[in-house]
């Protein structure tokens, strides 16, 4: 075998080396001359695209390109025409066989000047697949950077190393009063926010510990010196292979105003009714007091009664001085004074239920039935039967006396 049939033998080798790569490779080769009629398509296109190479010759590659995608496609091979060097395409639709749409890329690269290749040279891929997923993770990145932006909260992402923040956003702006040229890259404890250092110690540390924290109560201080009170929230988040804290921070400092002004007037209004209490006991104590003094001068006066007016009556009626009607009179009126209707009274009274007991030394301090019902939980109806059962046992359901008054009396 000579020397060029050696040569002749390498060759073919190397020509059906080139024809299983293109016919297995992942990219499909195309060739169009300058007026885009496709001359040359690899077998690679049936497994891409459905088509087999023989039905694409003649064919203009544009003429499949999405509607929406064929303006940036023109300007590509235009552009490619002019320069004569390579031109990326980025994304493009292509229509299958199946009449689906396969998002593609392509490079072409300008070899109308080559001898062998006379024509503008294509390859592109089926990028479907990772477009969708680069489409879904793009809106998904969207999606966060509007909840990041737009959260009420403050949201700040800090180097859990050096401690300097490298994210705020517009929550951290408005509780803060510090704008994000001002605060990134730097540490909060060089602008001063934390009212106290060691509790960002102590954030920090349980942050390492546990890889989070939460509603933790903090107290910052703003642009301008105030101080808010807030509850952070933090944990580990990986950017960039870089450890970051991921912090969420809550102003609550109107509802600690809220719940504080809640438990002053709780306060006030228990030492109100302590004192309201005090009164009271204080009062009964009075009333007790009272009942003691009128025993004592209804007891002086009885005593003197008995003693001196009752003898001087007898003595009147036996010597004939006194009829039977003035005696009688005098001695009405000298039970009168002793009280012998208040004992009639204290019979009455021990007839009257415990219920009704109750109700009578309220009535006797001046409550009203609405007060009376309100301080024994009873309905004012209620209230109102007591009354007249107090009133029928006490033998006053007849008589024109004020229920009131007449407990005063006695």
């Amino acid at each position: 075998m000579n020397q060029h049939t050696q040569e002749s033998l390498d060759a073919a080798r190397v020509a059906l080396l080139f024809q299983a790569l293109i016919k297995n490779a992942f990219d499909v080769i195309k060739v169009v001359d300058l007026q885009a009629k496709t001359i040359f398509v690899s077998s690679s296109v049936e497994r891409v695209m459905g088509y087999q190479p023989r039905e694409l010759i003649g064919t203009n590659p544009l003429d499949f390109v999405h509607p929406d995608d064929l303006d940036g496609a023109i300007r590509a091979l235009e552009s490619v025409k002019q320069s004569g060097g390579t031109h990326q395409t980025g994304a493009i639709r292509a229509r299958h066989k199946d009449g689906s749409w396969r998002t593609m890329e392509a490079v072409l690269q300008n070899l109308v000047d080559d001898e062998d290749v006379r024509g503008i040279v294509m390859n592109y891929r089926d990028i479907s697949e990772r477009h969708a997923t680069e489409q879904q993770v793009a809106l998904l990145e969207e999606r966060y950077e509007k909840a990041f932006r737009n959260s009420p909260d403050s949201i700040t992402i800090t180097d859990a190393e050096t401690a300097r923040i490298i994210e705020v956003n517009d929550g951290f702006e408005r509780i803060t009063g510090y704008r994000r040229s001002e605060i990134v890259g730097k540490t909060t404890l060089e602008m001063g926010i934390w009212k106290d250092p060691e509790v960002r110690r102590h954030l920090s540390e349980v942050v390492r510990r546990d890889g989070r924290v939460r509603d933790m109560f903090i107290e910052v201080v703003v642009r301008g010196g105030g101080v808010r009170s807030c509850l952070v929230s933090a944990e580990v988040i990986q950017l960039d292979g870089r450890p970051c804290f991921l912090a969420v921070t809550r102003d609550i400092t109107d509802r600690v105003i809220a719940d504080e002004k809640l438990r002053q007037t709780t306060d006030q209004l228990r030492q109100e009714h302590q004192e309201l209490l005090r009164k009271n006991i204080a009062f009964q104590e009075v009333l007790e007091h009272i009942d003691d003094d009128k025993d004592k001068y209804r007891h002086e006066i009885c005593t003197n009664i008995e003693n001196l007016l009752r003898p001087t009556v007898r003595k009147l009626q036996e010597e004939g001085r006194l009829s039977r009607r003035d005696v009688d009179i005098l001695v009405h009126g000298l039970d009168e004074v002793t009280g012998r209707h208040i004992d009639d009274y204290r019979n009455n009274k021990s007839k009257l239920t415990p219920r009704e007991l109750d109700i009578l030394d309220m009535i006797r301090t001046g409550r009203s039935s609405k007060q009376i019902a309100e301080a024994l939980g009873l309905s004012s109806q209620t209230v109102h039967k007591h009354r007249q059962s107090i009133r029928r046992k006490l033998q006053l359901d007849h008589r024109d006396i004020n229920l009131a008054a007449y407990l005063r009396s006695q």
